[in-house]
C-alpha cells in the first residue's frame, strides 16, 4: 500500500522531516503487505485449519496501513496548512499522487491488456479506475473486484490525503493547547466514532449482510473511504505524541509487541465467523488498539519485533511493499496460483514461497524502473510550476 515511513525527497523547504526514517516502521510495511499477498494466494487444502485461518485474515494488513499513513505522514509534515500557503499544500497533494498513482496506472493498463487478450469486454466502470474513484461505488464487481482489485484502497489513500492538510492543523493545535492529554482525548475520539459506526451497523443487522450488499459492513466499514478516518486520525494522533518525546520503555515494548502479535494470533486462527458482530469487528475496530500500541512501541525503536523489522533485508522489502501490494494480485494466476491448490503435500507449501518470491521480484523491478522514476520525474515537474516566481526591483 501507499504508507512510508520514508519520505519523498524534498526539493523546497516546505518539507523537513523532524527525524529520519523509522526503519521498523517501514520493516512494518513489508509484513503488512506479505500478509495481504498470502490472503490472496491462500494455502493449500492440506494446511491445518488455524493455519488457513490466519492466511485468511491477511486482509488486516489493510486497516494497518492507512493507520500507518496517518502517522508518517503526520510525523513528516507536522506543520503543513492552507494558511502556511496552497504552494506548499497543492505540492503535498502532488507528491502524494506521485506517490501512488503511476504503478496504480501501469497495473490498470496491464489489466486492461489481459482483459482485451482473453476477450473480454472492458467494462463502463473503467474511467472510474483510471480516477481513483471506483470504490465509492456500492457494487462490489466495480469497487474491490473490477481490474486490480487491491485498487480500491488507493481510492481511499487519495481521499484521506485530499482531507490531511486540513486535518494535521486540528491535531497540531490538541498538541499545542491540551499537549498529551489532548493527542490522548482526540485519538480516542476518533476511536469512539469507528466504536459507534461498528455498533450501529450491528444493531441494524447489516454486519451479517453478504459483501455484494451495497448496505453490508464489508461496503461501509471496510471499504469505504470516510469510515477509514478515525484509525487515520488516530495514527495522526501517534504521530505527535512520538514527537513530543513519548516513548515506551524497554521492557513495556517488548510486553506489547508480544501480546499484539499474540492477540492477532490468536484472534485470527480462532476466528469462526466471517460475519456478524466479531466479522465487522474485523474490518478495522478490532485492530485500532492493537495496532496503534504497537505503532507506537516501534517507532520508540525499542522491543524485539522492532529490532527484526529494522533489519535491511525487511526494511529493503518494506521499501517494494506498495509495489508488492499494487501489483501481486493480478500477477497471481501467471504466477500459478492454481498450483498451490493442487500440489500434493508439502509441495503447496513450497508453491506458496514461490508465489510470493516470484511477487517481491516482480514488486522490486516496479519500484525501482516505475515507481521511483515517474515520482522523481513528476515532483521535478512540479517544483518548475509551483516554484515561487522572484519578485523584480528597481
Amino acid at each position: 500500500m501507499t504508507s512510508a515511513a520514508t519520505t519523498d525527497v524534498p526539493t523546497t523547504t516546505e518539507h523537513v522531516p523532524p527525524k529520519g526514517e523509522i526503519l521498523s516502521l517501514t520493516g512494518l510495511r513489508a509484513v503488512a503487505a506479505i500478509a495481504v499477498v498470502v490472503h490472496h494466494t491462500e494455502l493449500p487444502p492440506s494446511a491445518p485449519e488455524w493455519m488457513a485461518k490466519i492466511a485468511q485474515c491477511g486482509f488486516i494488513g489493510v486497516p494497518l496501513f492507512f493507520m500507518l499513513s496517518g502517522f508518517v505522514l503526520a510525523y513528516n509534515y507536522p506543520a503543513l496548512s492552507p494558511r502556511s500557503g496552497w504552494r506548499k499544500v497543492v505540492r503535498f497533494w502532488v507528491a502524494r499522487v506521485a506517490r501512488v498513482m503511476p504503478l496504480y496506472w501501469v497495473v490498470l493498463i496491464w489489466a486492461v491488456c489481459m482483459r482485451e487478450f482473453k476477450g473480454i469486454p472492458q467494462d463502463s466502470s473503467l474511467p472510474l479506475h483510471f480516477l481513483g474513484f471506483q470504490t465509492w461505488s456500492g457494487d462490489l464487481n466495480v469497487g474491490a473486484q473490477m481490474y486490480n482489485a487491491p485498487g480500491w484502497s488507493i481510492c481511499v489513500e487519495l481521499f484521506l490525503y485530499a482531507l490531511f492538510p486540513f486535518l494535521v492543523p486540528v491535531v497540531a493545535y490538541a498538541a499545542r493547547r491540551f499537549g498529551v492529554r489532548g493527542l490522548l482525548a482526540l485519538a480516542g475520539l476518533a476511536f469512539a466514532v469507528q466504536l459507534a459506526l461498528w455498533a450501529v451497523f450491528v444493531i441494524n443487522g447489516n454486519a451479517d449482510l453478504p459483501a455484494v450488499d451495497p448496505n453490508s459492513a464489508h461496503r461501509w466499514l471496510y471499504r469505504n473511504p470516510l469510515t477509514r478516518l478515525p484509525e487515520f486520525v488516530v495514527g495522526m494522533c501517534l504521530a505527535f505524541l512520538l514527537v513530543r518525546g513519548v516513548r515506551m520503555p524497554r521492557l513495556l515494548a517488548h510486553l506489547t509487541q508480544a501480546a499484539v502479535i499474540a492477540f492477532v494470533l490468536v484472534m485470527c486462527a480462532t476466528r469462526d465467523l466471517t460475519s456478524g458482530p466479531l466479522g465487522a469487528a474485523f474490518f478495522g475496530t478490532l485492530w485500532t488498539i492493537p495496532f496503534g500500541l504497537l505503532i507506537l512501541s516501534l517507532a520508540s525503536n525499542r522491543g524485539f519485533f522492532a529490532w527484526f523489522l529494522s533489519v535491511r533485508g525487511m526494511v529493503m522489502l518494506g521499501t517494494a511493499s506498495y509495489a508488492l501490494y499494487i501489483t501481486h494480485r493480478g500477477l497471481l494466476p501467471a504466477f500459478g496460483r492454481g498450483y498451490v491448490e493442487s500440489a500434493p503435500g508439502h509441495w503447496g507449501y513450497v508453491a506458496v514461497l514461490v508465489v510470493i518470491a516470484l511477487a517481491l521480484a516482480v514488486a522490486e523491478g516496479a519500484h525501482r524502473y516505475v515507481e521511483l522514476p515517474a515520482r522523481q520525474w513528476i515532483l521535478k515537474a512540479a517544483d518548475r510550476v509551483l516554484k515561487p516566481r522572484a519578485s523584480s526591483g528597481r
